[in-house]
């Protein structure tokens, strides 16, 4: 649809009066598809994958936590009821590990997170992320920049059933085996809204 200048007109639609030539004046889409480019720029990079950071193992019930923080991407620890797996790989049977003193490092998996760290390590530097992480942390808040030895950051999903024993074993071994971070898995508790 044209638009037209602004002046009396007759029953047609059309100007009265003067045979000047009509303006009609075309819309361009130049530059909404550029708006469109920068808003889905800034969408992706604002884009956060919350709750996606570990996939939930079907056979381990987490327990609830009314205060939580969100998880980051970190080799995933799970003790099951009857095993304990990182990152999908079984590497000891909870059994096993209950009738091992208190203080042991549990040896399968204390080599298989070495392993990971490794690997995590091999990438970062094959990457060259250590150059992109020094102009991140430059540009940031010094509070908020990630360390060096992120890579060894550690999320355990316990079962609730599983005792504390067993869960205190795997923490040793973790921190034995070099992790920088240990987080644990849980489900958010939902607040009761009062009437």
């Amino acid at each position: 649809m044209a638009i037209y200048t602004p002046g009396k007109r007759d029953r047609h639609n059309r100007p009265l009066g003067s045979g000047k030539r009509q303006i009609a004046a075309m819309l361009t889409l130049t530059a909404m598809v550029d708006m469109f480019t920068v808003l889905a720029v800034f969408l992706l990079q604002n884009y956060q994958t919350t709750g996606d950071v570990i996939e939930l193992s079907d056979d381990v019930i987490l327990p609830k936590a009314a205060k939580v923080r969100e998880l980051k991407p970190a080799t995933v620890v799970v003790i099951s009821k009857g095993k304990i797996s990182v990152d999908k790989m079984e590497v000891a049977l909870v059994e096993e590990v209950k009738q091992l003193p208190e203080v042991t490092v549990i040896p399968n998996l204390q080599a298989r997170i070495q392993d990971a760290f490794r690997l995590l390590e091999e990438k970062n530097r094959v990457a060259g992320l250590s150059q992109i992480r020094q102009a991140v942390v430059q540009s940031r808040d010094e509070s908020n920049a990630e360390k060096p030895e992120d890579f060894k950051r550690v999320t355990v999903q316990a079962d609730k059933v599983v005792d504390s024993g067993t869960v205190k074993k795997v923490m040793y071994t973790l921190t034995e085996a070099g992790a920088s971070e240990i987080n644990f898995a849980v489900m958010r508790e939902e607040k009761k809204k009062e009437l």
